[in-house]
């Protein structure tokens, strides 16, 4: 289980130590509001047929006027996540968290926070395939 609370580094926007808000055998939330915006984070794990996936994901909310009418406030609301899916017989810890960093650090393109947005992230929310 992960530490509560789960302490993230200081160049993000959540940059704080974020409570846990519920703990399971396999998941687990937490929650932290910056500002405006609440973050949940999210961290799960499930096996089936000699496989486990494990997903990381945030969530921020936020409540906003309506842009077309703008006496209503809406919630607006922006989720990502990251899917581990993996062969529980043939792929050692160590293969899996050199393919993720592979992933976050070759295909995507960044080493840091710094970089984050400026690289191929950008390109690939602004729908470029």
């Amino acid at each position: 289980m992960l530490a509560d609370p789960l302490v993230i580094d200081a160049s993000f926007i959540t940059a704080a130590d974020i409570p846990a808000i519920s703990r399971g055998e396999n998941k687990s939330a937490y929650q932290l509001v910056v500002g405006s915006v609440t973050y949940t984070v999210t961290i799960s794990h499930t096996t089936a047929k000699g496989r486990r996936r494990s997903m990381v994901r945030l969530d921020g909310t936020q409540i906003k006027s309506d842009p077309y009418v703008p006496a209503n406030l809406v919630e607006d609301t922006v989720t990502s996540y990251l899917v581990i899916d993996r062969s529980e017989r043939l792929s050692t810890d160590a293969d899996v968290a050199a393919h993720v960093k592979e992933l976050l650090g070759g295909v995507l393109g960044f080493a840091t926070f710094a970089n984050c947005v400026t690289t191929r992230t950008a390109q690939i929310v602004s729908a470029q395939s």
